[in-house]
């Protein structure tokens, strides 16, 4: 018993030193209101989400007809109100929709694509088979991308190259498209 009690009172005295070796000052500091947004891109032609497209008159075989200059928007602040906060690092275009009418032009109508930024001459992005434009780069290979607030100018050139065989068979044929651009943050 005498054990016992011992033990008991060793285990008070422990105890009580151990509280007894606590802080008489304290201090506390606070991290307040942390946040996590996201940001937006959002691309546009024109200063809008979707316009209207080209229609070219009926041509010739080797006749190069050339779109109007498109404006690609990265629309957000410094020269536009929209709500884009983010750059875009990779700015494609793709031929979407196509819709030849059984005609066989897909397969046969070219296109060159060049975009700019003011500069002299018109940078090169594609030059080839309308049905082969899919994911091509806007920005190489002189940009590396666009910033919330900027533009870059395209244009494109179509033509139906002067092919052996039968040019009558796409005699008053009629191929549609439309072109999707997308901007990537990555």
């Amino acid at each position: 018993m005498k054990i016992l009690r011992s033990l008991a009172i060793i285990g008070v005295v422990a105890a009580m030193a151990v509280s007894a070796t606590g802080a008489y000052f304290t201090s506390t500091a606070t991290i307040n209101g942390n946040t996590f947004s996201t940001g937006v891109l959002e691309i546009r032609v024109n200063g809008q989400p979707s316009i209207t497209g080209a229609t070219f008159s009926p041509m010739a075989p080797d006749q190069v007809a050339s779109s109007p200059e498109y404006h690609i928007n990265n629309y957000g602040p410094r020269w536009f109100s929209g709500p884009s906060t983010l750059a875009a690092k990779k700015l494609t275009l793709s031929v979407i929709n196509p819709n030849d009418f059984g005609s066989g032009l897909w397969d046969q109508v070219m296109i060159k694509v060049e975009v700019n930024r003011g500069w002299p001459t018109w940078q090169e992005v594609y030059n080839g088979k309308i049905n082969g434009l899919s994911n091509v780069d806007l920005l190489s290979p002189r940009w590396t991308e666009l910033a919330p607030g900027e533009s870059e100018m395209m244009r494109y050139h179509i033509w139906l190259p002067n092919i052996a065989g039968d040019q009558n068979a796409l005699m008053g044929k009629t191929l549609t498209w439309d072109f999707a651009i997308e901007g990537r943050t990555n």
